[in-house]
């Protein structure tokens, strides 16, 4: 039941974004409206969502109502409003499944409500948690993978086919350089026999034992001796040159800071780019909270720096990161998220936890590079709302619904600041 409950309220999380959230193109149109008739924005969208569900079900023309809609929107994201369009990949899976549809319409609108349910079906492409168009992607990515996959086994094979011929013909290189060596002793041989039936060669064996000599020859062996004794001390002083990239260790901007540490995530987006639930909703600074129960304390979690943390330039690197330390105070375990107004270029991680008693957690918060001249950034901030959970929550996963079942929330501004 509470995973059905957080899909649904995530849903609900972000259609109600595009309805009340200005930074979204629908938003603003809608808030032109409510000025104009004095009406709520929500009433407005259900007034429009009615007239749209009356004419895709009942009217001659819903083909034309439909597929207008599903290309003005896109078009609008494209050309109008680039800063909200979506990605390049999610717009190629959008249109070629628009195409293959609309082909199919004439054939397929025998069905009741075929229109309702096609635009739905556009919609599931980016509704959370749905957002069908990562599935496709993902599947697709696969069948290209097997097909590397199997391009690559079908490679190995030809060759294991190929080899052995060569090994065949080096067996029948290696014999032949034997009989040479074999030409060269009967030589001495037939010299032999020559010399013995002359008198004068008998004596002659009896003059060589004279030659052993040469042994002394034995001494200049030794020479060489020395010569690797003298070249191994040149080895062992070639280790010390490695020192020389040391230097590099010592760098406090790491674009790695996002998938360091034990409790940070290893892979995958941040969940703070991903989910409407980590943008906070309002401009005004200070404290917030709902309610803070006679059992709540603010300090029951300790920040460290407590108000504000400052950026140095330069600002056009990758990421600039800010490690500051959150303790859990109190005398009850502690779940916690971090919301702010300027995802994606400020986030944090791990962007929400659970903090037992006692417990201090290292969070990384991050600035992604931007242009001075370009970035409103005077109201940038960050904030921690954390609740307390009762003695018998035993879960040790962070969850959205601790949020939604506590009788209080407390929120800590953090601001951010720049120093040019």
């Amino acid at each position: 039941m509470s995973d059905s409950c957080g899909d649904k309220c995530e849903t609900l999380e972000w259609l109600r974004e595009r309805i009340h959230n200005k930074k979204h193109f629908t938003a603003r149109f809608i808030g032109q409206i409510a000025d104009a008739s004095g009406m709520d924005a929500e009433l407005i969208v259900k007034i429009f969502g009615g007239v749209l569900f009356v004419i895709l079900v009942f009217s001659d023309h819903a083909h034309f109502f439909a597929n207008q809609l599903l290309v003005l929107v896109p078009a609008l994201l494209i050309f109008v409003f680039p800063a909200e369009k979506p990605t390049d990949d999610s717009l190629f899976i959008y249109f070629s499944l628009f195409g293959a549809l609309t082909v199919m319409d004439r054939s397929l609108e025998r069905i009741p409500c075929y229109y309702i349910f096609k635009l739905a079906l556009f919609v599931l492409l980016y509704v959370p948690p749905y957002e069908l168009h990562k599935r496709i992607s993902e599947l697709i990515q696969e069948q290209l993978k097997k097909q590397k996959s199997n391009e690559n086994v079908s490679e190995i094979s030809r060759s294991q086919r190929t080899t052995p011929k060569t090994n065949q013909s080096t067996r029948t290189a290696l014999p032949p350089p034997p009989p040479q060596p074999v030409q060269e002793q009967p030589k001495p041989v037939e010299q032999a026999p020559a010399s013995a039936p002359e008198p004068v060669p008998v004596p002659v064996p009896v003059e060589q034992p004279p030659p052993p000599p040469p042994v002394e020859q034995a001494p200049p062996p030794p020479a060489p001796a020395p010569a690797p004794v003298a070249e191994a001390p040149q080895a062992q002083q070639e280790p010390p040159a490695p020192a020389d990239p040391e230097p590099k260790l010592p760098s406090s901007r790491s674009h790695s800071d996002l998938a360091g540490g034990s409790q940070r995530l290893k892979s995958g987006p941040n969940p703070m780019q991903s989910n409407s639930f980590y943008n906070l909703r309002s401009e005004s600074n200070g404290f917030n909270s709902r309610a803070i129960s006679p059992a709540g304390n603010l300090n029951d979690m300790m920040f460290l720096p407590t108000g504000k943390l400052v950026f140095n330039a330069p600002f056009d690197y990758d990421n600039l990161t800010y490690h500051m330390k959150i303790t859990n105070n109190s005398r009850h375990r502690i779940a916690y998220a971090v919301k702010g107004n300027a995802v994606p270029r400020v986030m944090a991680n791990p962007a929400f936890g659970i903090l037992n008693v006692e417990e201090m957690r290292i969070v990384a918060v991050s600035v992604q590079k931007f242009a001075w001249n370009d970035v409103d950034f005077q109201k940038d901030r960050i904030a921690f709302d954390y609740v307390l959970l009762p003695d018998d929550n035993k879960e040790n996963t962070f969850q959205m619904s601790m949020f939604q079942q506590s009788d209080s929330k407390i929120r800590k501004n953090i601001k951010i600041e720049y120093n040019p």
